[in-house]
């Protein structure tokens, strides 16, 4: 669908030449024009009475052209110095309507006084300004008005909202906003969603510990779907699963990638920040998490890095022929970027990707609390989590090297009024293996950091040659204001700003190429809790399936209202967030 669409862009058709008529009297065509009046109209809507030249049927745009040729010819004369203005034939809508160009630019009163000549015609029906139409998307996704206030224009009571509607219209062009553009879903590993349909490209599973795979084996496979990490008493009493809470399975990938892709439009349960974009999953946690080297592997297999070759049962699989060119992580882990994160996420922004990082849910009202890994890493996009009313939410980490907050849900820090609500996303009504299709109310900075992938998509759709450092220029040159009465308007700790897509997409209109600072690193080397990432001897993430400490999730059934599940999430080290 066009951006900006003519109205009247219909198939061709033609009129016979009108017959000559009388001179319409000696009234000047044109005024002077007034000097403020900037002359830039000239398309026009001309339609003949029908009948008038006694042939209504389609003929050749040549008789169109003439037709409108003699029209011209009919025009009064203009004042001295001023030419009588020229009508030119654009394409025929129909046998009597016409678009119509005029020679030059016209101001506003030029235009009016020229529509008044022609109606005068004898031939003509009527004669209007062809306006320029810009389309307002409103997606007809049922949960769309009733749930999804994170991608709804902001106002009072709404003032975190993420400002969707009009990013869509701006982004959209001739194509679905962030059109083609890879994101890789690093995480559980993504179910087969209806509300994902086609978005959905060949992903790789990496998880090489049987027991965290949850699929029958410890293989590198093809198969990215997610089979559940749900953990049970029993499992929480074997040592690899040590420090691992009781709980469901989170479809974690899954939530993550309807916010960031789901289709629009398609008059089914949610629409997604970037409908146009691609989702690649890229399996790197299960039960209770995953290891880094995996997480690490996964990133690099992502934007099409090749792999060393492998012994069985791991062999390591193709390229991938569907390189991302943004990396979501709604991951975290206590203590400063390892220096192997670092590496990764230096290799894949060499290659164009984009890393956005959820900061972390430590999950207490401590406020100014130091950024887990990788959001600490060098060159990532840290994105912490602010509520309905533009708070602070009250689990999310946030320090001052946070790069921006996005939607995440939940009370905030200074417990506004009507504050609260959560992200409705995808999920699955599975508790442990997959069943069907539902929807799902979550919260965390895990959410907020998949809105961000799901703009940082739509830029680049919009302008493919960005590189990661212009997509944070632009994120955070747009960010909108807190509110005054949150605890980021007086606290420099969330960054730039609130997420706002539809400032985003106008200033990269008005600044195509957005110069990068000399330094916009985004990193937090104070590391936090537990003495550093290096000291954890086996790497294990223990990324358990929890959205938020404590957090409450609801399900709902495709088309169903909400349904509070009442399952309390468990508490875990780190998490995917």
């Amino acid at each position: 669908m066009a951006l900006t669409i003519q109205a009247g862009a219909l198939a061709p058709a033609g009129l016979q030449a009108a017959e000559a008529l009388p001179q319409a009297g000696n009234t000047p065509l044109l005024a002077a024009p007034q000097a403020s009046e900037a002359a830039t109209l000239r398309r026009l809507l001309v339609k003949f009475k029908s009948g008038a030249s006694g042939i209504d049927a389609p003929l050749p745009a040549r008789t169109a052209q003439l037709a409108i040729s003699n029209l011209s010819q009919r025009l009064p004369s203009g004042q001295p110095g001023r030419p009588v203005v020229q009508l030119v034939l654009q394409r025929s809508i129909s046998a009597q309507l016409h678009v119509v160009l005029t020679d030059r630019g016209l101001s506003p009163s030029e235009m009016q006084q020229l529509i008044e000549q022609l109606q005068r015609d004898p031939l003509v029906e009527y004669a209007e300004i062809d306006p320029r139409i810009k389309p307002q998307l409103i997606p007809n996704d049922p949960l769309y008005d009733s749930r999804q206030w994170n991608l709804q224009p902001p106002g009072p009571g709404r003032e975190g909202s993420a400002n969707l509607p009009g990013a869509w219209d701006v982004a959209r062009g001739e194509v679905a906003p962030g059109q083609g553009v890879v994101v890789a879903v690093v995480d559980t590993g993504l179910r087969p969603h209806a509300d994902l349909a086609s978005r959905l490209l060949p992903g790789y599973d990496f998880i090489s510990d049987a027991s965290i795979a949850n699929d029958l084996d410890a293989q590198w496979d093809s198969d990215a779907s997610d089979p559940g990490d749900w953990i049970s008493l029993r499992d929480s009493e074997k040592a690899e699963f040590y420090g691992c809470t009781v709980s469901p399975s989170s479809w974690h990938g899954t939530m993550m990638a309807g916010t960031i892709a789901a289709v629009t439009g398609n008059s089914l349960g949610i629409a997604g920040m970037a409908p146009g974009a691609r989702l690649l999953p890229v399996r790197v946690f299960g039960k209770c998490g995953g290891y880094l080297s995996d997480a690490i592997t996964g990133v690099y297999w992502a934007v099409g890095l090749e792999l060393p070759s492998l012994p069985d049962p791991m062999r390591a699989p193709p390229v991938n022929p569907y390189p991302a060119r943004v990396i979501n992580l709604s991951m975290a882990a206590a203590g400063s970027c390892s220096a192997a994160f670092q590496e990764a996420v230096d290799r894949v922004r060499a290659k164009g990707a984009v890393v956005v990082a959820a900061t972390g849910n430590q999950d207490d009202t401590q406020a100014d609390k130091a950024l887990s890994q990788p959001a600490n890493c060098r060159g990532v996009i840290a994105v912490t989590a602010h509520t309905r009313r533009g708070d602070l939410a009250y689990y999310a980490n946030s320090s001052a090297s946070t790069t921006l907050s996005a939607p995440g849900g939940g009370f905030g820090i200074n417990q506004l009024a009507n504050d609260g609500d959560s992200i409705t996303s995808l999920g699955n009504s599975g508790l442990t293996s997959p069943l069907s299709d539902s929807y799902e109310e979550v919260r965390g900075t895990s959410i907020a950091a998949a809105h961000v992938s799901g703009l940082a998509a739509l830029l680049l759709g919009m302008q493919p040659n960005l590189s990661p450092d212009q997509v944070r220029v632009v994120l955070t040159r747009s960010a909108r204001a807190y509110p005054t009465n949150s605890h980021c308007q007086t606290s420099a700790v969330c960054g730039a700003g609130m997420l706002d897509a539809e400032a985003a997409v106008r200033w990269l209109q008005a600044n195509p190429a957005p110069v990068v600072p000399p330094d916009n690193s985004g990193t937090d080397q104070t590391g936090g809790g537990g003495g550093g990432a290096a000291g954890w001897p086996e790497w294990l993430l223990l990324l358990s399936a929890v959205l938020l400490s404590g957090a409450t999730r609801r399900r709902h059934q495709p088309g169903s209202g909400p349904q509070q599940a009442g399952c309390q999430q468990p508490t875990g080290q780190a998490g995917r967030m």
